[in-house]
């Protein structure tokens, strides 16, 4: 299958941050996984917290799922505190993540929200200092 998908990961202090976009494919999962573990591996001192904006993520094919569980199971072993997931309602987007995402062993917390003011504002009562340029973010949603 043809890669249709893409995302972007960046770092500000401890938290890590992600845009993804498109249908993904087990390639472009397999890609994400590489980046995601390269940019946190720099976090893994001590507590951090990841927000992700999917309001432009598709869905993906069965072949991300055990790619995305193994990320998870890895963020669960490296000190991963919250997980900020940011996507309008979606019934199919919410079942396909929770599938890969869920798991009673997690030790992170994870949320959905519907904006990115809410879990700007629930990762600071977490004591994580999320810290955007507007522009930025606003890019992010395009």
């Amino acid at each position: 299958m043809k890669e249709k998908g893409s995302f972007e990961i960046w770092r500000s202090d401890n938290v890590l941050s992600a845009s993804v976009t498109g249908l993904w494919n087990g390639s472009v999962a397999a890609r994400y996984r590489s980046e995601f573990i390269k940019h946190a591996s720099m976090l893994l001192h001590d507590r951090w917290a990841h927000i992700v904006y999917l309001d432009n993520w598709v869905l993906g094919t069965p072949e991300i799922e055990p790619i995305i569980k193994d990320l998870a199971h890895w963020c669960n072993n490296n000190n991963l505190a919250c997980a900020a997931h940011v996507y309008s309602r979606n019934m199919l987007k919410e079942y396909q993540l929770n599938k890969m995402l869920v798991s009673e062993s997690n030790k992170f917390e994870l949320r959905h929200f519907n904006s990115i003011e809410e879990a700007i504002d629930w990762l600071h009562d977490e004591e994580f200092e999320v810290r955007y340029p507007e522009q930025k973010v606003a890019r992010r949603f395009a």
